[in-house]
């Protein structure tokens, strides 16, 4: 048996896609051209579109019509999500087993992809349904109409019956994000050394880190839309400072603990350099340095310099600010058109 064979290959969503034969993301496009199909014969069938012709609408200038459309999309995009977080650590963690990182027999949190408890996950499930509620408070700050069957219209029913499915995958992502950053810092923690000199076998930690963050980036470009709406400006502080929060959790949690195993061996290794550099005897013992014999002072200060210069993260800043650009952009984008329509609006006013 192979190292990354060491890892159970059984995924949760591995039920659903064995009996739904689909790449995931086709599988996502083809949910959210249904559901859309749905919406528009269902706004059809209610005359939705006539109503809106009548007040001189369009149907993405309409609160309820374009947060139904999100919704929709939203809801091809979770399960996606939701895939491919799991194949990816199964790949990060198969990528750590192949590595042999752990000589002796290997941790048992390397031992199933597969972190979690269903029940638990279930019960994130159901309690993400609240996000819809909260969010509606924020930007309609009245119960009362939620009692008032003139409210109910297509838009708002399809957001809540549509959306339950949406934030009942979000929940369960977001609980699956933090079990798994949770397991990969244990990893990290259990790691009996770190080699200086070849940090690419730490790279699936940094790439599990950056996997999670992305679904939250997504789901704030979508919602990010809205801006333009007043209305959402509340909702879009409360709960964009709530995925913040959570991004940043799931993005260093996995790092976290390579971090500190880098450090200290940066610090025991300049520390073995330093003493050498005085003449103490043995204090090259346990450094790379060490098989040589007697380096000379200009090898022990360009070997300073370059432990010195090691990153203490699995990943460097380049990498990380090209993710940021590439999940950020778009965001950026909206925010800073909302901030201009608002400007605009502010000064014509």
């Amino acid at each position: 048996m192979s190292h990354a064979e060491i890892v159970s290959r059984r995924l949760w969503s591995d039920w659903f896609f064995e009996r739904v034969p689909l790449p995931p993301a086709l599988f996502g496009v083809l949910l959210s051209i249904a559901l859309l199909g749905l919406l528009v014969l269902l706004a059809f069938a209610t005359n939705a579109f006539d109503r809106l012709a009548a007040e001189g609408l369009a149907w993405w200038q309409d609160r309820d019509g374009r947060v139904s459309v999100l919704v929709s999309l939203l809801a091809g995009a979770i399960p996606v999500a939701l895939r491919y977080h799991e194949l990816d650590t199964r790949r990060n963690l198969e990528a750590l087993a192949a590595a042999n990182l752990w000589p002796g027999a290997p941790p048992d949190a390397l031992r199933s992809a597969t972190a979690g408890r269903p029940r638990t996950a279930l019960w994130f499930g159901l309690s993400a349904f609240l996000l819809i509620p909260f969010m509606a408070f924020t930007i309609d700050r009245d119960v009362v109409r939620y009692f008032q069957g003139s409210h109910w219209n297509l838009g708002v029913t399809w957001t809540w019956v549509v959306g339950f499915a949406v934030t009942f995958m979000s929940g369960v992502l977001v609980y699956r994000a933090f079990v798994d950053a949770r397991k990969f810092a244990q990893l990290a923690r259990s790691l009996p050394a770190v080699d200086l000199l070849d940090r690419e076998a730490l790279l699936p930690f940094a790439r599990q880190g950056l996997r999670s963050a992305v679904p939250g980036m997504i789901f704030m470009t979508f919602l990010a839309l809205n801006l333009g709406d007043a209305g959402f400006v509340l909702a879009m502080a409360l709960t964009g400072s709530i995925v913040l929060v959570q991004n940043v959790a799931v993005l260093i949690l996995p790092m976290r603990g390579v971090h500190e195993r880098l450090r200290s061996a940066k610090r025991a290794e300049l520390a073995r350099v330093n003493a050498a550099i005085r003449g103490e005897p043995g204090a090259l013992r346990g450094s790379p340095l060490g098989s040589r014999s007697e380096p000379s002072l200009a090898d022990l200060l360009a070997w300073r310099a370059f432990v010195a210069d090691v990153p203490e993260w699995p990943i460097d800043l380049a990498t990380l600010g090209r993710f940021a650009a590439y999940v950020g952009v778009p965001l950026l984008g909206w925010v800073g058109a909302a901030i201009v329509q608002h400007v605009l609006e502010s000064a014509l006013s």
